[in-house]
C-alpha cells in the first residue's frame, strides 16, 4: 500500500482496492472509517438487505481478490 494519503472520515468508496486482497483491502478501507464494519462476499452473493452507512460491502472473486469497488451500504 506504499505512503496512505490523509485519512478522510468521510469516503464512501474505495475504488483503489480493486485487484487487492481481501484482507489489504480491509486494511485500507479501516485506515480511513474506523466507525464502519467491513464485510467481503463473494461475486454472485447477494448483498445484505436495507442501507447501512456503518457498513462497507466488498466483492472478492475465487482468488480472494476485490473484485469491485466497495462502498458504504
Amino acid at each position: 500500500m506504499g505512503d496512505l494519503p490523509p485519512r478522510n472520515p468521510h469516503r464512501t468508496s474505495w475504488p483503489e482496492v480493486v485487484g487487492s486482497e481481501e484482507f489489504p483491502a480491509a486494511l485500507r478501507i479501516s485506515y480511513d472509517r474506523r466507525d464502519v464494519e467491513i464485510f467481503f462476499l463473494s461475486v454472485g452473493d447477494a448483498p445484505p438487505p436495507g442501507f447501512n452507512p456503518k457498513r462497507v460491502i466488498g466483492y472478492v472473486n475465487a482468488n480472494q481478490r476485490v473484485a469491485f469497488t466497495p462502498r458504504i451500504g
